[in-house]
């Protein structure tokens, strides 16, 4: 992308809605809805460079779009999960940050250390090498030999990102937090899902 200065405020445009150039679709990093944001602002130096300032019309908060349409702050990826510990909850909406804002090696090492989380929230030893961790969340029954591939493939995604110095590769980083994702979904979430919605069993009254 060409490097462009700026010029003074005469590049700067402030539509006032009435055209098709005062709205910019996009997905809010805040609220996270998809909204026909408010082009507060546009600064266009040359025709085809373009940086939009813009308001979300769902949440208000403000967000910029580069001219490749990459709007900052980018929106968390990855589903919304239920029922986690604090600790946990934290660590899994930062790799959903980082992923959103294309970090994607520092999304890798989030989603690691979220097996380590989990295995020392269920009793492991904090320190324990990444395998025992696996071991341990097994011997537990959370981890099932159908789900062995892909928790193992979180360990050694998150490696990966340790221990080598490879591009950044989305494709694989999207593939760590979803695979994460499911973990904490069949760790934590069903078993808060079960408690909020499933009957729960009333005494007898047979004496």
């Amino acid at each position: 992308m060409k490097e462009q200065r700026f010029t003074g405020h005469r590049t700067v445009n402030r539509p006032d809605g009435s055209t098709s150039d005062a709205w910019f679709p996009y997905r809010c990093g805040y609220c996270g809805r998809d909204t026909a944001g408010a082009v507060v602002a546009s600064w266009h130096p040359a025709d085809s460079f373009h940086v939009f300032w813009l308001a979300c019309t769902a949440c208000g908060n403000p967000s910029v779009a580069d001219p490749e349409h990459m709007v900052r702050p980018g929106s968390k990826v990855g589903p919304s999960l239920e029922g986690l510990p604090a600790d946990i909850a934290a660590a899994y909406d930062e790799a959903r940050t980082c992923l959103g804002a294309s970090a994607n090696n520092a999304c890798e090492l989030v989603c690691r250390k979220i097996l380590m989380h989990v295995a020392v929230e269920k009793g492991a030893n904090e320190g324990e090498p990444f395998g025992a961790y696996i071991t341990h969340l097994e011997q537990l029954g959370y981890v099932t030999p159908p789900m062995k591939p892909w928790v193992e493939e979180i360990r050694r995604i998150g490696n990966a990102a340790t221990h080598k110095l490879e591009k950044p590769d989305k494709t694989r980083a999207e593939s760590a937090l979803m695979f994460t994702a499911e973990l904490l979904r069949l760790v934590y979430e069903m078993e808060h899902m079960t408690r909020l919605y499933a009957p729960q069993s009333k005494p007898s009254s047979t004496p």
